[in-house]
Formats: C-alpha cells, structure tokens, sequence
C-alpha cells in the first residue's frame, strides 16, 4: 500500500527538478533547431560523413535535406487498411505444466465501400516442447530451448507480421489501394537480448521471410511508434556540430529526442523527411533495410517505418502518409485500427486466471492431472490478511 504522506516531500523535490529540467531541454532544443538548419545546405556531406562513420551513437542516415516538411496528400476515396497487433500469456515458471499463449488481433477496415470490417481475435496456445523443436540446436545432446519470455516475445511479433500479411492479402480487392500497419518497430533490436548469437540470426531470417512475401504481393507495409524515443537525427546533429560521441559537454544535444525536434518543426498534418537506419541488427534484413519518418499528427509525433524497397514505389510514401494521418486523426491522436487490433489482442488480467481454470477444469475432466501451483502463486490467489 502506498504512503502518499511519506511520499508528499519527495513529489514536491520532483516538481522543482522537473522545472529545472524543462527549461534545459527548452535551450537544447534551440540549439537543435538552429543545428538543423545549417546542415541543411549541405547535407550531402554530412550524409557521407556519417556513412563513413563506424562506433559512436545510432545516426539516421538522411534521403533528402533534413529539415524537409512535407504536407499531406488526400488520402484515397476507397482504401483498405489492415493491421494487427499481439499479446500472450507468458509461461509461468509458478505454474506446471509449462504452457504459453500468443493472441493476434487483426482488423480490416474498407473505407469507401460497403464491406464490412474485419475485426477478430486469432488465439493459439503451445505447449508440446516439440514447438519450439525447429529453434533448438541440431545437436541431439543439447538441452531443449526454453520458451522464455524473450522468445516467446520473438514468436509473437512473428505470428503478428505472418497475420499481418493473410489478413492483406485476404481483404485486399482488386483496384483499391491497401495499407498493412503493424504496432510498434520492425525493428528486430531486441533480439540481442537473447544473448544466443544462432537463435538470433534464425528468428531474424524467418521475420525477414514474411517481409519478402509482402514484396512478392506488392502490398505495402508500415508500422506505427507512438512517441519514439529515438535519437538517430538528433545523433546525426551532434555530429555536424563535431559533438564528442560519449562525453558531452554543457552545450550538448545529447538528452533531446528526433519527436522534440519534429514537434516544433512539422505543423500538424506534415512529415519530415526519410530517414534510413543504421542499426545494427539491418545487416540481417537483406533487401529490407528499414527507413522511416516522422508525423505530426493531431496528438502527438510520430514515426512511421517502412523498408526502403516500400518507399521508392512511386505513390506508396504519400499513400502511406495520408492513411497514417487519417487513422490518427480517427483515432484522436493515435491509429483507430491499432487501437481495434490491440483491443482484441489484449489478455487481461482476469481472462488469464479464467485461461488457468478452464485448462485446469479441461485436464481433470480427461483424466489428466490439473495445473499445480507454487506456494507463492497460491498464495496470493487466496490471501490470509
């Protein structure tokens, strides 16, 4: 239970800090936007520049002048835009036998047209050890992979892509654009978390293989960040201002985000210009390096990315450009039919203890042993105080 009295003084310290705090980034910020304006000139240079940098921060690697804003296109009368979003139930080292749940939400809306949306829930529980066979190690002698939290992550945002593409493909009609958006990066960073160098290039490869099919289908593909915190531009700033990487002095950049810099910049409705990643994990993606924007939609700023070989089909960045705007301006700052897919893809709380007694109930009623416990796990499902 929280003590909001013994915690009032600490909220107080905090207000001042955070006075401080706003009037730092203000300065920054200038710095930032005046940094912006005179690399623009030659921002050729500095793109080489960075290009032939190797070490240091994650720079973006600019298409165009920086400081491009870009307005809006109409968006289509007729479009269908889909998008997907997951969640799961994590194994749970307190309850035997282990077992793991990836939910999809997927939505198709056709706006436009008289068809009807799509707009459903796709569940799939695993639990046989041989499900997570193809990822184990060739050598019979190893030990079986574990469905850690980080793998099963991994597998969802490969079930959430493979969804992403059959709900495409599938609601796609013929002479009407479509718009597949997926939640968050297509970046696959975190998988070096894994600390499991073969794991990793196997789950890249087969993200990369559901990317090749939108290519080979000519649907273009996108996703959504709500309020990056990504430093890319910002970083490749510092550089034109021959910042030191990791010892910043008082003057630095260093603390300001790309959205502060395009917050102020972009009038609502615009884009920036494409940038193009540089992280590490791209040199996996082949032919789909990752490039991205930002947009100032009519709540926040945010980025959209693409791969490259999405942005040079001529129409597709605008198309893109003004179905993202209209879905955040739908969904009052945020994309509505992220908003939908999350919504069927979420499992709270509640519906996972409801999950945990239907298994339970499905174990005892085929002769099986129910699901046990640990004692700190039964614990708080009946708590003596």
């Amino acid at each position: 239970m929280l003590d909001f009295a013994r915690l009032a003084a600490q909220i107080a310290d905090f207000a001042a800090y955070r006075v401080d705090e706003d009037r730092s980034h203000g300065r920054r910020l200038d710095r930032g936007h005046r940094a912006l304006d005179d690399c623009a000139p030659g921002w050729e240079a500095l793109r080489d520049r960075a290009l032939a940098q190797s070490g240091g921060p994650l720079r973006a690697i600019p298409r165009t002048r920086p400081d491009e804003c870009h307005g809006c296109e109409p968006r289509p009368a007729t479009v269908t835009v889909v998008a997907t979003d997951g969640s799961q139930i994590f194994p749970d080292r307190h309850v035997e036998p282990a077992c793991y749940l990836l939910n999809v939400g997927r939505v198709a809306f056709h706006y436009g047209t008289l068809d009807p949306p799509l707009i459903q829930a796709e569940p799939t529980l695993r639990y046989h050890q041989q499900d997570l066979a193809d990822l184990a190690e060739d050598d019979s002698d190893a030990s079986p992979l574990d469905a850690t939290s980080e793998v099963v992550s991994a597998l969802r945002d490969e079930l959430e892509l493979r969804w992403l593409f059959d709900t495409a493909d599938q609601e796609r009609r013929s002479g009407r654009a479509v718009v597949a958006m997926a939640d968050g990066t297509l970046i696959r960073w975190m998988l070096r978390g894994m600390k499991n160098r073969r794991l990793e290039t196997l789950l890249l490869a087969r993200y990369v293989a559901e990317l090749d099919r939108f290519r080979e289908a000519g649907i273009p593909v996108c996703s959504y960040v709500s309020r990056p915190a990504n430093a890319e531009v910002v970083n490749l700033l510092r550089l034109h201002r021959d910042e030191p990487d990791w010892e910043p002095g008082p003057d630095s950049l260093r603390g300001l985000q790309d959205r502060h810099l395009y917050q102020r910049r972009l009038a609502v409705g615009e884009r920036s210009a494409v940038f193009l990643s540089r992280s590490e994990v791209l040199k996996a993606y082949g032919d789909h390096r990752i490039v991205a924007f930002y947009v100032h939609g009519c709540g926040e700023v945010g980025r959209v990315e693409m791969p490259e070989w999405v942005a040079e089909v001529p129409g597709w960045l605008g198309l893109i450009h003004a179905v993202v705007l209209d879905q955040c301006e739908k969904g009052g700052g945020y994309p509505i039919i992220l908003q939908e897919a999350h919504e069927r893809a979420v499992v709270r709380a509640r519906e996972k203890e409801v999950f945990y007694r239907i298994l339970a109930r499905q174990a005892r009623g085929a002769g099986a042993s129910a699901p046990t416990y640990s004692g700190k796990a039964a614990s708080k499902q009946a708590p003596r105080v």
